[in-house]
């Protein structure tokens, strides 16, 4: 269920954009122990007369800025509730370190946003995924005792 939408300025090399969709698939799968077929993650290329840096459109700073110094990608995902503070942790470093020797950019510019879905607020083919997928997510609960 894992989903992430990847922001970055337009003008990466597209081989960059496409290893960017497969590393950080790869980083979600490993991390989170989600079969890749339930991940979802997309580039969306902005144009950089329309995204704001320092208060001015990105294509002016970029005139006077190196893009490495002046980009700062933008990572928005969608989990599903239950992930450990480490799990989430430790997909914030690999996304962010991914994303800084992909894109060239400086790391300390890199966001990133984890929400969390209830399972009752997830649907998945029109049910919910706390009915669809009940005993999948049991399974992953840690065991209480």
């Amino acid at each position: 269920m894992p989903v992430a939408n990847l922001h970055a300025l337009a003008g990466h090399p597209r081989e960059n954009l496409k290893q960017w969709i497969r590393e950080t698939s790869n980083a979600l799968s490993e991390i989170l122990a989600a079969p890749k077929d339930r991940l979802e993650v997309w580039v969306t290329e902005i144009d950089p007369e329309l995204w704001g840096i320092n208060g001015l459109p990105a294509d002016e700073v970029l005139a006077q800025t190196p893009r490495h110094d002046a980009e700062m990608p933008f990572i928005r995902m969608v989990l599903m509730e239950g992930r450990t503070t480490e799990q989430l942790h430790r997909v914030i470093a690999e996304l962010t370190a991914i994303t800084a020797r992909l894109l060239d950019v400086d790391a300390q510019r890199i966001r990133v946003y984890i929400a969390q879905a209830h399972p009752d607020r997830w649907g998945i083919g029109g049910v919910p995924a706390s009915i669809r997928r009940a005993a999948e997510l049991a399974a992953r609960q840690p065991a209480t005792g």
